[in-house]
């Protein structure tokens, strides 16, 4: 296999790189609050370092992360900085037909940042219906209750909220622990209004740290075992559907 990191390389090397690989990864990170102990580039610092085990173990390469994305959940949250929706899918889209002008074979858009989910299938759906991309991939987290099945100890809040909880605090403990404080770790599952699922309802109204979950119980063991049942997952989708 041949280097992973387009950043890295000169444009000759990366020219050649981008061509040869089975796919280039975009990770789409966000600059967002994640409670008192978690550093603002909580999902850049995910994104970078999930993008590259990827590129280095299914025959891809990775872009660098884009650092800023759809935050309207915690877009009131000081310091928490929010695209408006219709500017990340442009933005997205206009990375991709730059990629594929490039001559690549496969693009996956890997979300590191939840709220870039839904925002990134409606940018892959309008590169085919305007661009014909039918090569255009995403991934973003996945299966949060398999893949933590044995590992963690508490519930995710409301059925799916894991923002700055026992999971992805345990995550970032394992890859960058400097950027954890856990002496300032908490925990919080905030009482969800009745109409949280029928409306769209800022996270601060009803939220006071940002916290989504038990913080304080995360280990870097714990992010190191999730972390391997969630990057196995997608390298086998990778190797079973990108070619």
């Amino acid at each position: 296999m041949g280097e992973t990191v387009i950043a890295e390389m000169t444009w000759e090397q990366a020219d050649k790189r981008m061509k040869e690989a089975r796919a280039v990864i975009l990770p789409l990170g966000s600059l967002e609050q994640h409670g008192y102990h978690m550093s603002l580039d909580t999902d850049n610092i995910v994104g970078g370092y999930v993008g590259r085990v990827l590129a280095e173990r299914t025959n891809c390469a990775v872009l660098p992360v884009v650092p800023y994305g759809q935050v309207w959940s915690a877009k009131d949250f000081p310091a928490t900085i929010s695209l408006r929706e219709r500017t990340f899918i442009e933005l997205v889209k206009d990375i991709v037909i730059s990629l594929e002008h490039k001559g690549v074979r496969n693009v996956i858009l890997f979300a590191s940042h939840w709220g870039n989910t839904a925002p990134v299938k409606i940018a892959a759906r309008e590169l085919l219906d305007e661009q014909g991309y039918s090569n255009v991939y995403y991934l973003s987290y996945m299966d949060l209750k398999k893949h933590g099945d044995g590992i963690m100890e508490t519930e995710l809040w409301n059925g799916s909220g894991f923002h700055a909880g026992e999971i992805e605090t345990s995550i970032v403990l394992h890859i960058k622990p400097e950027s954890v404080d856990m002496e300032r770790a908490v925990c919080e599952y905030p009482q969800a209004p009745g109409d949280v699922n029928l409306r769209p309802i800022p996270w601060i109204n009803f939220c006071k740290s940002g916290i989504f979950g038990d913080a304080a119980k995360a280990t870097a063991w714990k992010g190191e075992k999730f972390l391997k049942n969630w990057i196995d997952d997608m390298v086998r989708l990778i190797e079973e559907n990108i070619s």
